[in-house]
């Protein structure tokens, strides 16, 4: 029966993959804690590491330590034996950009008119004004029917 890593050798593709997301990992866990909640994801295209943050403040502050997070690149490949087998030349950083839709709100002060027949009183004293009410009436009851 063979062991694990002879099957992995045997599929060349998928376990590079598995390694360069334990590398990925490593180098996360690596960083200090105040990054590993702006740090959306981080993914490897080419020798070049991708850092996608969450906020532009952090993606400053990434590209300030870039020579540190290669420093510490190196010491991971030599003192802890990991990352062997990946090239890394560059690291870059960027920010995800979202568009966060804030929820509409509903006014529940609305009041809604219900459509009236015609049937009102005219309590009007004016003349002239008692005269509009009723033409106004006529007007929504030859409209009704």
């Amino acid at each position: 029966m063979k062991n694990i890593k002879e099957i992995l050798n045997h599929l060349p593709i998928p376990y590079d993959k598995i390694k360069i997301q334990k590398c990925l990992k490593t180098i996360t866990k690596t960083l200090p804690e105040r990054y590993h909640k702006y740090i959306l994801y981080i993914y490897l295209k080419g020798e070049t590491i991708y850092f996608v943050t969450k906020h532009q403040a952090i993606n400053f502050e990434l590209y300030q330590k870039l020579n540190d997070i290669k420093m510490m690149l190196a010491l991971i490949q030599k003192k802890m034996n990991r990352c062997n087998s990946i090239k890394i030349s560059s690291l870059k950083a960027y920010t995800s950009y979202t568009k966060i839709e804030k929820p509409k709100k509903i006014d529940h002060n609305l009041k809604f008119y219900k459509q009236l027949d015609g049937d009102f009183k005219n309590l009007a004293k004016n003349r002239k004004i008692y005269k509009k009410f009723e033409e106004i009436r006529e007007i929504i009851k030859s409209k009704k029917s």
